[in-house]
């Protein structure tokens, strides 16, 4: 392929790839959520991040012990999260919306599970909005693997994948570890490098990443206040109340 047009289509995916990570526009951002539990720092945990072959960057996050929940529970809370709410004060969420008390704008299923499995299952499109502080992030991914050992989510551009996401969970002493791996770049042949580029300097730039980081750590740590509580009336539907009678801090 000749140098011209090895530019030409880096420049073609990386707009598109910046209208749907970044947005067409900044992404409308709902008031914090008034809730009873404190996080811990994110900087407890341990996490890394490098660049690895091809300018591709391979992060790392083990996340805090989840006490008292079990591998099964968090899968299922997962598939709940884009189809269900709860009421806190007799306010109603979408549950995305407790998973992160200021950061988490809209989640919803893009395509269905082939099987009918409604919410995030294997197979399905998820479409999510979010932000990593300053940091808008949109997009889609495709969950490949689902079950009580974790996930596998595949981001696309137009059908393109730019990454691997793997959520591994894994039962120990009544609690999980929960450890995520993430790729994030392409292995086209020929522009792989070059999308890589964009992705490195543009979007997951080191600022970025930090605060991924510290929003990954924060959504989990925060599972640990209600996961259990909703967990009890899952045979009552996809609407969960939520009672507190006093703050929670600390894990």
């Amino acid at each position: 392929m000749a140098k011209g047009a090895v530019i030409g289509l880096t420049l073609l995916f990386t707009a598109g790839l910046a209208g749907l990570v970044l947005g067409p526009a900044p992404i409308e951002r709902d008031p914090p959520r008034d809730l009873p539990w404190v996080l811990p720092d994110y900087r407890d945990a341990d996490t890394s991040w490098e660049i690895g072959p091809g300018g591709k960057i391979h992060t790392r996050v083990e996340h805090f012990f989840l006490e008292d929940i079990s591998p099964a529970m968090v899968a299922w809370f997962y598939r709940q999260l884009p189809i269900s709410t709860v009421e806190y004060r007799g306010v109603t969420y979408p549950l995305y919306h407790i998973f992160h008390p200021t950061e988490h704008g809209t989640l919803w299923v893009l395509e269905p599970a082939p099987d009918g499995t409604p919410g995030m299952s294997a197979g399905a499109m998820i479409m999510r909005e979010e932000w990593f502080g300053p940091f808008d992030s949109r997009g889609a991914a495709r969950i490949v693997e689902f079950s009580d050992a974790g996930m596998l989510a595949i981001p696309e551009v137009a059908g393109l994948e730019i990454g691997r996401v793997r959520h591994s969970l894994r039962a120990v002493n009544g609690g999980t570890a929960y450890r995520v791996d993430s790729v994030i770049g392409s292995d086209l042949p020929l522009i792989g490098p070059l999308i890589n580029l964009y992705l490195r300097k543009q979007v997951f730039h080191p600022a970025m990443l930090e605060q991924w980081r510290r929003h990954q750590v924060e959504e989990v740590a925060s599972l640990q206040f209600f996961l259990a509580q909703i967990y009890a009336q899952r045979e009552h539907g996809r609407h969960f109340v939520l009672e507190y009678p006093e703050a929670k801090t600390g894990i």
